[in-house]
């Protein structure tokens, strides 16, 4: 069975949050970071000439960062390849690119096999986010 929380089309921020069941922008974030074993930034935005929400991520690279705006509609598993175009323009980051090794290919994989891997990556999000809670008591 597949997992429609990253296939499902949304129409705003709001709406992938409740979809993927996760609480706020920064845990699209974290999702990201996990994923892609390199910082990333997401921050919710407009786009006045199409008058539409958007998704602002920044991908961080060794020298250098690669911004980009994503328009809703979109799904994560949209957002997450559309990512890893640009993760794939970078070098490994890191001082000696270790720090990407374990990272997936994921232009490679194919959509039930990256399903999979987004899965595991929720699940450190949310292990993050109950490590967070622990120490902010």
């Amino acid at each position: 069975m597949t997992d429609t929380r990253f296939t499902t089309v949304v129409d705003d921020t709001e709406e992938l949050l409740n979809v993927v069941d996760i609480d706020g922008i920064g845990d699209v974030e974290t999702l990201l970071m996990f994923l892609f074993a390199r910082p990333v930034g997401v921050e919710e935005g407009w786009n006045d000439d199409r008058d539409k929400t958007s998704l602002e991520v920044i991908v961080q690279g060794n020298n250098e960062a690669i911004g980009s705006t994503f328009d809703f509609p979109l799904s994560v598993i949209d957002l997450v390849r559309s990512c890893a175009q640009t993760v794939d323009d970078f070098e490994p980051y890191g001082a000696d690119g270790s720090q990407t090794d374990d990272a997936p290919n994921v232009t490679a994989l194919a959509d039930d096999e990256l399903i999979t891997v987004l899965q595991g990556a929720l699940g450190k999000v949310r292990l993050f986010n109950m490590m967070d809670d622990g120490e902010s008591e």
